[in-house]
Formats: C-alpha cells, structure tokens, sequence
C-alpha cells in the first residue's frame, strides 16, 4: 500500500519535466481514490511513527448490535464520523466481503480494519442518504448515496460523494452485520 501511495503521490507532484513540483493540470485531474491515496501519504507522513492502532486506542467504541434494519446506517455514519474503528467494524461480519474505492476485494475484519484505519485517521465526516433496502428472510441488499468531506494536505475542505451497495444479514443476537460491502461504486 506504502508503494501505491508513493507512485501515486509523485505522479501528482511531478512535473512534465519529471521535476517535484506542483501541476494544477495534474491536480484538475485528481480522482477520489488518488485523493485518499495522497492524504493517506500525508498522515504516514506526518506521524512519524504514531501508530494508527495507538491514535485510537483512546477512544470510546460503540459495539452495540443494531436490530433495526433503517437504524444500520445511522450507526455506521456516526461511528465513522466518531472516528469509532472497533465500533465501525462490529458492524461487519467476521468474513465480511470489503470492496475498497480502488476496486479492490478485501474479505475479513482485518483486511477491513486496515484500509479504514488511514481513512478515519484524517477525521472525515460522512453523510448517508438516499437509503434504500430490498429485504428477503434475514438478508437486505441496502444502497445508498454519501457525500464525504475531509481537509487536503493544504487544510481545505474537499467533498467527495459517491454511492454504496451492501447486503447486511440478520444475525440474531448481533443484529445487523454488513456481510457484502461494496464501496468502489460511484452515485448516479
């Protein structure tokens, strides 16, 4: 990932001539994915060693099951907006099927944890709307259109929106848990 972050952040502050720099073309041109990439650079960068992991580990988790079906986003956006990883991720199933904005299938927590946790480092605020759900037995297929805001390297505020499409299944005792999420899909 350190690597995809790197190539990424050069290509960006690289000049035609091969020079660092800035290009505005370049930047005109910048994607969500390149976006959360090169802020992601920022905070590795940034750090200078402060674990993800430790950064969080003071915070309060929100673990509670959600039974309701319309109440499941609500908590997943205000876990994210908190910050909440452990919180976040008691939503997911343990062999959740994660699909990051690159595209990329990730399956587990883990796999899962690892790519939210460099996104709720920068401490971005999310909104859900447009919710739907379609439900049969004790699986939903729920989507969604979000709009995410979150500082650039600069300080100023960017706005990224973008749809959801998730199955969440009923799991008794630990209610509602997202066990398909696909994150890579744009809103119409």
């Amino acid at each position: 990932m350190i690597t995809s972050i790197y190539r990424t952040w050069w290509r960006l502050l690289s000049d035609d001539v091969g020079n660092p720099g800035t290009n505005a073309e370049q930047a005109d041109d910048l994607t969500r994915s390149e976006f959360l990439r090169l802020m992601t650079m920022g905070l590795v960068s940034a750090s200078a060693g402060l674990s993800v992991d430790r950064a969080f580990a003071q915070m309060p988790s929100d673990t509670t099951p959600v039974t309701d079906l319309d109440k499941v986003y609500d908590a997943w956006q205000d876990r994210f907006n908190a910050g909440d990883l452990d919180g976040l991720l008691a939503l997911y199933a343990a062999d959740v099927t994660y699909i990051n904005p690159d595209g990329a299938q990730l399956i587990g927590q883990e796999a899962t944890r690892a790519d939210y946790a460099g996104l709720l480092a920068l401490k971005p605020k999310i909104e859900i709307g447009d919710r739907k759900h379609a439900v049969y037995q004790n699986i939903a297929l729920t989507t969604n259109h979000w709009t995410l805001e979150l500082a650039d390297s600069t300080g100023a505020m960017q706005k990224l929106t973008g749809g959801g499409i998730e199955v969440v299944r009923n799991q008794d005792g630990a209610g509602w848990l997202f066990i398909i999420d696909d994150a890579s899909r744009s809103a119409s």
